[in-house]
């Protein structure tokens, strides 16, 4: 499919359109409708997510991985929605749906996004944030507007790719010259498509320019970081060699110090040394 782009609104539209836009799972709705329902309990919603075996076992590892740490082992959906909560195992689900996908639309981007999700919840954690959690699965799922570029758009893919490599432009410079649009407009879009909250489809449209953030500017600002941190540390490719420079904006906002990377790194090794195994079982 070739999109010829006149504007953002003609873009919106032409990628809507794309037939193979993913579709969020029936039962990540189920849960959705569950969780809005303040009488729902943990064991209901942990019921209707062991009905399928495959997408279970698949939110328990991740559960289970680096990314939370857990001092014991999770064995059960339902333990998993009381230790983590609500939000964030939906989180999970949605992401396990989606991942085959994700491993399929360009070498390197699953292990960017667990090694950015890592990093959120390193960095979150370190700012003594009580929401790290969620904040972690932003920054799983921030960079999934690439999914659709890579799998729905090839040639525009292969023209920006092209770009990268001629001109050392970052990845979502090279989208906005082809396209006047990036990946992270595409997530808001397929955040909207799916209807998932704010707090996942702002990180998703401006993890690259955080200072534009109004609703969750912090979080925002917190994947912004994760995703240079794990750019700097070469862990997975998010479709370009380079590390774009920290926003002074993000920076202030989150009052850090040049010194606090220490106990950020600190949490973070042990997480991405350990991020490998959840990369091979997820294959």
């Amino acid at each position: 499919m070739t999109v010829v782009v006149s504007d953002r609104v003609a873009a919106k539209r032409e990628v809507r359109r794309i037939k193979n836009l993913p579709t969020v799972p029936g039962i990540v709705a189920k849960i959705s409708r569950l969780v809005e329902n303040p009488e729902t309990s943990a064991a209901e919603v942990g019921r209707l997510i062991t009905q399928d075996q495959v997408l279970s076992a698949k939110v328990l590892r991740m559960a289970n991985s680096a990314f939370f740490g857990m001092s014991r082992k999770i064995s059960s959906i339902a333990s998993a929605l009381m230790i983590l909560g609500f939000d964030v195992v939906k989180g999970l689900v949605l992401t396990s749906s989606v991942f085959d996908m994700i491993q399929k639309s360009m070498a390197g981007l699953w292990e960017h996004s667990i090694g950015c999700a890592a990093a959120s919840g390193a960095v979150a954690t370190a700012l003594g944030r009580d929401d790290a959690e969620e904040i972690l699965v932003a920054g799983l799922l921030h960079d999934l507007g690439k999914v659709v570029l890579a799998l729905n758009m090839q040639e525009e893919m292969a023209l920006i790719r092209g770009k990268v490599e001629r001109e050392g432009l970052l990845f979502y410079e090279a989208e906005n010259a082809i396209l006047d649009f990036h990946h992270g407009e595409i997530g808001q879009w397929l955040a909207e498509h799916w209807n998932l909250p704010e707090s996942l489809a702002e990180p998703m449209r401006l993890h690259h320019n955080p200072e534009r953030a109004v609703v969750y500017p912090e979080c925002t600002a917190i994947v912004h970081l994760s995703d240079i941190i794990i750019r700097g540390w070469g862990f997975g490719y998010a479709g370009d060699p380079l590390v774009p420079p920290i926003s002074m904006a993000a920076w202030e906002m989150l009052k850090l110090k040049p010194s606090d990377f220490g106990s950020i790194l600190d949490l973070l090794e042990p997480k991405l040394a350990n991020l490998s195994e959840l990369t091979r079982q997820s294959g």
